[in-house]
């Protein structure tokens, strides 16, 4: 079905000439035509005049200018599916179109009101207001909550009120489908900013619709997950993956990451011409790199989820080394500290994540804290999820008393030998690149370890690694352990973990064993 092309421009009188006759010039050009529409009050058409000025970057008495709306905003809210954004035009536009006539004491929108609460509904619609513009989205404050937009200073009260968030200093601003402006000087800057946004939004509408297909149970309950990410580069898909199941099933989700630092995606994991060199080919499709690039940017709606995520090393207490003075007094306080963290993690939380790629070797998999949020999961009897490498840190979750894992007598997956690299293979920086850059986003090629040999180890007799090598996916559930072997099992292994808290699945995937469920 052909994408639609047009893009109505409520507009009413005392309008600015020069803006208009920007939107038809810069959209024409892109393949759009415009549609200037208002309330037509019953009539056929509207003959709106201008404020005079011609130019609004000069000053003085102009002749007044006209233009004619025959379209109601009525009819656009009634055939949205034909536009492909709905913009409010600078000046009065949105003071005249905000009117309406209470009856009986109550209060109604108006019908111009009623289009942009329409079309704030419709993700797949761009949405724009230029300087007073705004007027028309705050009797609606749900749209704005939470939102980054620019506006005059005359409605700039009103649109705090309604809970958008002032990006101070921009001239425009673009926040996912909704782009703002602050003045009648920036509707060059504006269109273009449209233009460029109905297309990125076309593309991430393909890519989402092409992505992994997953079931989630119906009446799902609210649960809370925490998703654990390394500082040094975490494999995109096996980020979003989980993360769009839980989204879909209605939960909330925090992130952390070992001091607080901002999470960033390993470049190959969104690059779909990678060339993964074990398997000799891609392991990341456009439809996925689309949606992780989306999350690396800490300008896209997706991307502010992982700004400034919870700091580990604030939640829960470091171990005492043995060397230290007074140790075991030390040790006594950090075992009070850290009983109180815990019981309050597993208070807060109904199950965690660790998120997988080449990062969670140099921050997650020997990382001290870590190991005691498992432990403590674990034996509060909450699931723990891991992904790929991000596996490693179950095997090394160990009862200071025993030693022993906590796959000791479980089955579990991760990546097996036959999908590690060589060594030289899969290099994004050298050493020395790393180090001068000082940008801690690195892609190792070949692990320091052998994860299938540390799994097998930790596993012990009564327990067992399951590689599943030369199959597509391989995702173990061993209450209350989820694992994924690597980046194909993203999507499964979150929703693995969504049966877990909704259907009481306790063991999936094991060789010769059937589902188990307790209810």
């Amino acid at each position: 079905m052909a994408q639609p092309n047009k893009i109505a421009v409520i507009v009413e009188t005392l309008y600015i000439p020069a803006e208009l006759k920007t939107y038809e010039e810069r959209f024409a050009a892109a393949g759009f035509r415009v549609e200037f529409v208002s309330r037509m009050w019953d009539q056929r058409q509207q003959t709106f005049y201008s404020d005079n000025v011609s130019d609004i970057s000069m000053s003085g008495e102009k002749p007044l200018e006209r233009i004619t709306a025959n379209v109601d905003v009525d009819q656009v809210r009634r055939n949205l599916d034909e536009y492909a954004a709905i913009m409010v035009a600078a000046n009065y536009t949105a003071v005249r179109n905000r009117y309406f006539t209470a009856q009986d004491g109550g209060v109604r929108n108006s019908p111009a009101v009623k289009l942009f609460d329409a079309a704030m509904r419709r993700p797949d619609i761009v949405k724009s207001a230029l300087c007073h513009g705004l007027w028309l989205a705050t009797p609606t404050p749900e749209h704005l909550a939470g939102r980054r937009v620019i506006c005059h200073e005359v409605v700039r009260c009103d649109v705090l009120n309604a809970g958008a968030i002032i990006v101070e200093g921009e001239k425009v601003v673009i926040d996912d489908d909704l782009v703002t402006g602050y003045s009648g000087h920036e509707a060059a800057e504006l269109a273009d900013a449209v233009i460029a946004t109905i297309h990125r939004r076309r593309e991430s509408m393909s890519a989402k619709a092409a992505l992994p297909r997953f079931e989630i149970p119906e009446n799902c309950g609210k649960r809370r997950v925490l998703v654990l990410l390394s500082e040094w580069g975490y494999w995109g898909e096996e980020l979003i993956g989980p993360l769009d199941v839980f989204d879909a099933a209605g939960y909330d989700v925090d992130f952390c990451t070992p001091t607080g630092k901002r999470p960033n995606a390993i470049p190959v994991s969104m690059d779909p011409a990678f060339i993964d060199p074990p398997l000799g080919r891609p392991v990341t499709s456009p439809a996925v790199a689309e949606r992780v690039r989306l999350y690396d940017n800490p300008l896209t709606k997706e991307g502010l989820r992982l700004e400034r995520p919870l700091n580990l090393s604030e939640l829960l207490p470091e171990r005492p080394y043995a060397a230290a003075p007074a140790h075991v007094r030390m040790l006594e306080t950090y075992n009070r500290r850290l009983s109180s963290a815990i019981a309050k993690l597993v208070l807060d939380y109904d199950g965690i994540l660790i998120v997988g790629g080449s990062g969670p070797i140099m921050d997650l998999a020997n990382n001290g804290r870590v190991h005691e949020l498992i432990l403590g999961f674990v034996a509060a009897g909450k699931p723990v999820a891991a992904e790929c490498y991000g596996v490693a840190c179950l095997a090394f979750a160990r009862d200071w008393e025993t030693r022993a894992s906590i796959l000791r007598g479980k089955f579990v997956t991760g990546h097996c030998l036959e999908y590690d690299y060589h060594a030289g293979t899969a290099f994004v920086k050298s050493r020395d690149q790393f180090l001068m850059d000082g940008n801690a986003v690195f892609n190792f090629g070949p692990p320091p370890y052998p994860l299938e040999h540390i799994l097998r180890d930790a596993t012990g007799p009564n327990g067992g690694y399951i590689g599943n090598f030369g199959k597509e996916q391989s995702v173990i559930v061993d209450f209350p352990l989820i694992t994924g072997r690597s980046t194909p099992d993203s999507y499964l292994t979150g929703q693995k973990m969504v049966e877990v808290f909704e259907q009481g699945l306790r063991q999936w995937g094991i060789p010769n064993r059937p589902p188990v469920f307790e209810a």
